[in-house]
């Protein structure tokens, strides 16, 4: 019987050390940041549209905003008109900013000249001290 639980006991510190280093790897991986490369402002921006059509639109802003920082130009696009639009088209989840939403638009346009500079245009083409730009305007 004794013979028999040393037995055990052998058998299970195996799985016991494989298990340790293990978690010791996977530790280490993350404090190296060696879980993988970063998600791509395209990953992202797909990410915000998952969460749009989940309607978790506090999440989308928080994608889209991570993507447009990133420089994907269709992302900065949306996140646009998304503040634009604000709370009338996604409630209280995206508050309204009509400056910021400015700037996003402005920052796709000169990344993409064709069909986002129309937007941009129409929307803040107008001469400077417009009323409703004058504010976004540096003095």
């Amino acid at each position: 019987m004794k013979t028999w639980k040393i037995q055990r006991a052998a058998a299970r510190w195996p799985w016991i050390a494989l298990l340790a280093l293990a978690l010791h790897a996977s530790g280490a991986a993350e404090a190296d940041g060696g879980l993988g490369p970063a998600i791509t402002p395209a990953q992202q921006y797909s990410l915000a549209l998952e969460a749009q059509t989940l309607g978790d639109y506090a999440g989308m802003a928080q994608w889209l905003r991570a993507a447009a920082l990133g420089g994907h130009a269709p992302a900065q696009r949306m996140l646009g008109m998304a503040l634009i639009g604000g709370p009338a088209l996604y409630g209280s989840a995206v508050p309204a900013d009509l400056c910021e939403g400015r700037l996003w638009l402005l920052r796709a346009a000169r990344q993409e000249a064709a069909g986002v500079a129309d937007i941009a245009y129409a929307l803040f083409g107008r001469p400077r001290g417009d009323a409703l730009t004058s504010s976004c305007e540096a003095s």
